[in-house]
Parts: structure tokens; sequence; C-alpha cells
């Protein structure tokens, strides 16, 4: 209860402390009617990175003991960004590389040992990592579309480890450690369906800098929704309009608008006051993003994923023994979709966001695992599971409020549900029933954030969810469990920051 009330009495602070009311010029314009430009951009980040350590100590009571370790690693990353926007399409592709490789080195030395006076260890470990994900949707002119969306995930990681012991100077115990793990996700969807939703963002930042040259008596009349459109669109192709200087991207984007307000007729001074109202506007009024339009749905949506782990413990000294366990595991699904999602700004302060999803398809998993113990001969172990039909169905409705140019509230409650029939066994032709599984999660989600100063910042957000799992056994019971088994949780996270710039 009292965490209730600290939530409900920050919210009811910021909500407050936002309530001031913007000086609106006179337009009728509303984020809804926006239309954006047709645009392509394109961005491409790279960064690198080093780190080492270095460590030393010895006792010094009895100088008798000491132990030195260094590490270097290094990493490498690439991220490629796509968007585009026509009347007749939108699409989106990331494709991000990440990559690094370390080793490391220790030796520590205790001359007052009966059983060791020198250890030494080496490792080395390397990781790669592609991410590639991207849509398409190809729209008629009555706002009928196909959709094409996939994903591509690859990881690899692979660490390896010797360790030697010595005893007056001869090697008494050696082993070697290895640990491989691949992990392949594959993910596609193709969709039918009717509507559209954009971004709307730059039609607010439009407004606010209007709103700024008629509470600074710089408007030299009133503007039209047409002008309001044309501004928002020029402040959307300035964004996705490529630099690689952004001092000269501020000046020409600055430019560009000063040009506009000129040519239109619309400002009446521009003297100091007039560009510091700009540059800020600029800087602060295209947070967050916001968005308009809906969206229904269908089609169909498969994933595989495949994950190799193989691991060893290899003694070479005093002998020579293995132990490993190399792991397959294959997941796959095929689901039929259905979904509808909304998103209205209802004026520029508050926007309403809904949306529903269901699904029902087939689910299976495969894992092969074989065990080596050398001498011994190696064992095998299979297991296989399948959830059919897999019914799932979420929705969520929220609302955003944003009184100012740069402070807003969101609140969005959520609900995610699901039933499946789980059957399995060794291997597939050997599945049988095993439960029948019902699951079901819900939660309020609650983002603030809070402009005080261009120094000082609060945010805020809290995140609550309650489970209930439902677990009905048809079959191979556990030992010491129910034939039906019902779970209930409650789980929530609470955040608060205050931000201050010293400089």
């Amino acid at each position: 209860m009292k965490k209730l009330k600290l939530i409900a009495l920050l919210l009811t602070s910021i909500f407050v402390l936002s309530l001031k009311n913007s000086l609106a010029q006179n337009t009728t314009f509303k984020l809804s009617d926006y239309k954006n430009p047709d645009y392509f951009y394109q961005t491409l980040d790279l960064n690198f990175g080093l780190n080492s350590n270095l460590f030393g100590s010895r006792y010094s009571e009895a100088e008798n003991y000491a132990n030195n370790s260094l590490s270097l690693n290094s990493q490498a990353a690439a991220i490629y960004s796509r968007y585009l926007n026509s009347t007749n399409s939108q699409g989106e592709i990331h494709v991000a590389f990440n990559g690094g490789i370390g080793s490391g080195n220790s030796n520590s030395k205790d001359s007052n040992s009966s059983t060791l006076d020198e250890s030494k260890n080496k490792s080395f470990n390397h990781a790669e990592r592609i991410d590639i994900d991207g849509l398409h949707r190809f729209y008629n002119e009555k706002q009928n579309y196909i959709e094409l969306n996939g994903s591509l995930y690859i990881s690899n990681t692979h660490n390896l480890s010797n360790s030697k012991s010595y005893y007056s100077g001869a090697a008494t115990a050696s082993e070697e450690t290895g640990q491989q793990n691949l992990d392949n996700i594959l993910y596609g969807s193709i969709l039918i369906g009717k509507g559209r939703i954009e971004q709307v963002q730059d039609a607010r930042m439009a407004l606010y800098l209007l709103d700024d040259l008629y509470g600074l008596k710089r408007e030299k009349r009133s503007v039209s929704n047409q002008e309001v459109n044309e501004l928002a669109q020029l402040i959307t192709r300035l964004k996705y309009k490529r630099f690689f200087d952004n001092r000269l991207r501020k000046i020409a984007e600055i430019t560009a608008i000063d040009s506009f307000m000129q040519q239109k007729g619309i400002v009446n001074v521009t003297d100091a006051t007039y560009f510091t109202s700009l540059n800020d506007s600029w800087g602060y009024s295209n947070n967050p993003v916001r968005y308009s339009g809906h969206r229904i749905y269908t089609g169909l949506d498969a994933n595989f994923r495949y994950i190799y782990n193989n691991e060893y413990l290899e003694n070479i000294l005093p002998d020579d023994l293995t132990n490993a366990r190399t792991t397959k595991e294959k997941i796959a699904g095929l689901y039929l979709v259905l979904g509808y999602t909304y998103e209205k700004p209802t004026s520029r302060k508050w926007q309403n966001s809904a949306g529903i999803r269901g699904t029902i398809g087939y689910h299976q998993n495969s894992e092969n695992r074989i065990i080596r113990n050398d001498p011994n001969p190696d064992t095998e172990e299979n297991f296989y599971s399948e959830m059919f039909p897999s019914i799932g169905f979420n929705v969520d409705y929220g609302f955003g409020y944003y009184p100012s140019s740069r402070t807003w509230l969101t609140l969005n409650w959520w609900l995610s549900s699901g039933w499946d029939k789980v059957l399995g066994g060794d291997l597939r032709e050997d599945k049988e029933d095993i439960s029948n599984n019902f699951h079901t999660s819900t939660g309020p989600q609650i983002n603030a954030y809070y402009y005080l100063s261009e120094k000082l910042r609060l945010s805020f957000s809290y995140n609550g969810q309650f489970t209930l799992l439902n677990y009905k056994y048809t079959s191979d019971i556990p030992i010491g469990s129910p034939n039906k088994a019902t779970q209930k949780y409650w789980t929530q996270n609470i955040s608060a920051a205050l931000t201050y710039s010293l400089f």
C-alpha cells in the first residue's frame, strides 16, 4: 500500500508540474492529418573497443606466495540501418555484427606448499554474432498491403583454457577445458492486411516551432493547416538527410527552417531571440515518437532454432581421461496469426494506443545429447516434445500524456494468455500426452519523464505483473507432484532517477 501511495504521489506531482498551457497559435491542424513525404535513409555505425587487466600480489608477512595475471580483450561492431517510406511501401532493415577476441594468463607460486609450488593457466576466447531483421509492406491505393518480415540471429562463442601444476620444476597435473556454443534463430512471416500507421512526431515539432514564434511575438500572421503540413514534411526530410559532420548538419537544418519561415512570410523579426527559439525547439521538441493510424492483419508466422553446445574436460596428467558432452537441439513452430493495431493522437497532448493479437499453431522441440566418459562407452539421450494446438492471445491498451515539448507520461495495461496441449517422449514415434497447460499474465507499465531544466531531469518507471500458471498432467506425473497444479505470483519493479548535469 505504501508503494502504491508513493507511485500515486509521484505521478500526481509530475502531472501538476506539467500543467502549463502552451501558447497555441491559431491553427486547427491535427497530428493525425500529417502525411509523411517519401524518404530513404541509411546509417552505418562502427565502434571498436580494447580493454586489459593486470594484477599482481605478494604476501608481505612471508614473501613466499605471489600471484600475477594479465588479460587482454578486444571488441568490434558494425551496425547498418535502412529506412524507406513512400506511398506504395514501408520498410526497414537492420544488420548488426559484433565480434570479440580475448586471452589471459595467470601464474601463482607458493614455495611453502608441500604438494605444489607453481600453477599456470592460459585462456583464449572468441565470440561472433550477427543480427539481421527487416520488414517490408507493399501497399496499393486502397491501403491494402502484403507484408514480408523476418529475422536471422547467429551467435558463436568458443572458450579454451589450459592449466598446469608444477612441483620442484616438474609438471604434476595438466588439464584442458573447452566449450563451444552455436545458436541460430530464423524467423519469418507473410501477412496480408489493410491500414497504415505513420510516425507523426515531426508534425508535433512543427506546431511547437510555431507556438514559440507566437509566444515570442515573432509570428507575422496565422498559419494554415497546409503550411503546418509543409513545415512538418520539411522537418522529416531534414531528419533523413545524410551529413558526415554534426556541426554542418545543425547549421543546414536551422538555415532550412529559417528559409521556410521567411519565404512564407510567417516570421516578422529574425533576431537573436528568434534563432535561439528555433535552435531550442529543434533540439528538444522531437521526442518521443508519436504514431497515428490503424492496421489489421492475418497470415503465417514460422520460426526455427538450432542450438549446438559442446563442452569437454581433458585430463592430460596424471591420467589421460576425457569427459565431454555434446547437445544438439532443434526448435520449430508454425502459427496462424490475426491481429489489429491502433494508434490515435487525439490531440497534441494525448495519445491512445491499443493492440490485439491471436495465434494458433504447432510447436515442436527435439534434443539429442551424447555423453562421453573415456574409457567408458558413449551414452546417448534423446527427448522430443510438441505442443498442438498451441494457442496464444495478447492484448494491450494504453495512453500517453505529453503536456509540453519535453515532458511525458505513458500508461499501458497488457494481458498475455495461452493454452498448450503438450505431448512428448524419447523420440517422436514414442510421444504421448503429458499435460495441458494454461498460462496468463497481466499488469501495468508506467513511464514518466519530467524536464525540470536543461541540467535537471526526473524519470520514473513502474512495471507490475500478475501471473497464473495451471498444469494438468495426463501421464508421467512427476514424483511428488499432484496431477493438477496451480501457481500464482506477483512481481513488480519500480525505478526513479533524478539526473543533474554538471557540465
